[in-house]
């Protein structure tokens, strides 16, 4: 496959991961009984929305259709209903170990980007890495504060 060809490929990916990951939170937060936890919870699915929608610009801008596909939610709400029953620091572990791989993968796949595209995939890196602070504050015992970078880089939630 060609470098464009990668890019092609890595921005569909990309949008189809939020697309699960704003099911993910989704269902969570309608799933969970602590109002402080559905409130993160909540930001994060604003956070996928908001990733998901800007990928979906350019998934548009490389000629595909940004489409929302039934099978991928129904995957992130199964996905979503199981983590729903994990209690919250372990939660925040499992989330701990998937985020930090994936801040790893992306940042890798930066490399892909054509010129003039640098930004958009380091803003699309930009935002896991928001979330694995978001995870490492929980974790560390900082939750009156464990929104903020999520907040910071992305405006999203209160």
């Amino acid at each position: 496959m060609s470098q464009s060809g990668d890019y092609r490929a890595y921005v569909q990916r990309c949008f189809d991961g939020e697309v699960v990951g704003e099911a993910i939170f989704r269902k969570m937060v309608a799933l969970c009984a602590v109002s402080d936890h559905a409130r993160k919870l909540r930001a994060l699915e604003q956070l996928e929305r908001e990733t998901k929608e800007l990928m979906a610009v350019e998934v548009r801008a490389l000629g595909a259709d940004a489409v929302e596909r039934a099978e991928l939610i129904a995957q992130g709400e199964k996905v979503g209903a199981r983590l729903a029953g994990v209690a919250w620091p372990e939660l925040m572990r499992i989330f701990r170990v998937e985020l930090a791989r994936y801040v790893s993968e992306f940042t890798a796949a930066e490399s892909l980007a054509p010129p003039g595209k640098e930004t958009l995939l380091r803003q699309f890196t930009e935002h896991e890495r928001a979330l694995l602070e978001f995870v490492d504050r929980e974790l560390a015992g900082r939750t009156d504060d464990s929104l903020e970078p999520v907040r910071q880089r992305f405006g999203a939630v209160s």
